[in-house]
């Protein structure tokens, strides 16, 4: 009974409803009511949790040391879903491909050695038999004579054997010898100083022989070769006493040259006969039955042939001029 009445004292009271003005919301407060009118508090934001930082992707520390104009290596990724018998395979063929190619190109570097070698023994080396010379002189124009054998004049170039030689240089009356070695496959070059030279040759072409002069002095004749004479302008004769024959030529002579000059001889005529009649062949040459008269030939000697069919053959050599015409007549009855 005790708890019960305790109970009741403590009950509060049944809260009464005034209508219109009395109801009083102050005096309407209930504490259990307290829980109602205290508005709920909101959930309290998710806590902040720092996303994981990416580290940046460091590529291998062998690009940074490679140069700039290699290839940029690229990442490859691993291929995916695939077993890892068949990744293990794959790699193995790549090997094995790798090794065949670097022993086929190894192979094929010893074949060109071993080519190379073998066509390097087989070649036999080259034996220099021979080298040159290669000779120039002040002033040029000058002959060249090697041990004594003309080949050529300066500047000139020649191969020669191997050994000591001896080379001669000759410009008019000026000359200059000097030995030397000609080693193989090699050139030896000499410039070699003359004297100045003052004199040049005359060569004079002529079917005759005729006595050359230059101011009343003879100096030669036209069959000796040439002849040497001073530098400049000269005057020369020629002239025949047997032939009745003079001329006069002009020739510029030049230091160390040879001036050639041809002479044309005169012509004169001649008149052939025979008895009772013969055929006639002037220095070789069939002139035809006689009589002939007025035949023109070179002054000089020449020679005359009679035949006759049943009196043979004469000859006989005349002398033709410029002034007096020839007659020469034959008698095969004497």
């Amino acid at each position: 009974m005790a708890g019960i009445g305790a109970s009741r004292i403590f009950q509060p009271e049944p809260r009464r409803e005034k209508s219109g003005q009395e109801a009083d919301p102050f005096l309407a407060f209930n504490s259990e009511a307290t829980e109602a009118l205290v508005p709920p508090t909101p959930p309290p934001p998710p806590a902040f949790v720092q996303p994981p930082r990416a580290e940046p992707v460091r590529e291998p520390l062998i690009r940074e040391t490679l140069p700039q104009t290699l290839p940029q290596s690229y990442k490859v990724d691993p291929p995916v879903n695939l077993a890892p018998i068949t990744i293990g395979l794959c790699i193995g063929l790549a090997g094995i491909a790798t090794a065949g190619v670097l022993y086929f190109q190894l192979g094929r570097q010893q074949a060109k050695t071993s080519r190379s070698a073998r066509t390097s023994a087989a070649t036999p080396a080259v034996i220099q038999t021979h080298g040159t010379l290669s000779v120039s002189s002040r002033p040029e124009g000058a002959r060249v004579l090697v041990d004594g054998q003309l080949h050529g004049a300066t500047p000139l170039t020649v191969t020669l054997p191997l050994g000591s030689h001896e080379i001669e240089l000759q410009n008019g009356n000026a000359s200059r010898k000097l030995p030397l070695t000609i080693a193989g496959g090699e050139t030896v070059s000499q410039v070699i100083d003359l004297e100045p030279l003052s004199q040049g040759y005359v060569a004079i072409r002529t079917p005759l022989s005729f006595r050359i002069s230059e101011g009343g002095k003879q100096i030669g004749t036209t069959g000796s070769g040439r002849l040497t004479l001073s530098a400049g302008r000269h005057e020369l004769e020629l002239a025949s006493t047997t032939l009745d024959y003079r001329t006069r030529v002009t020739v510029y002579i030049t230091p160390g040259q040879t001036v050639t000059t041809s002479v044309e001889v005169p012509h004169g005529t001649v008149s052939i006969n025979a008895l009772p009649w013969a055929s006639v062949w002037l220095d070789g040459q069939a002139m035809g039955m006689t009589p002939l008269g007025n035949i023109k030939v070179p002054i000089g000697s020449h020679e005359i042939v009679w035949r006759h069919p049943t009196l043979g053959e004469r000859k006989r050599v005349v002398q033709v001029t410029t002034k007096t015409p020839v007659r020469v007549g034959l008698d095969f009855r004497q």
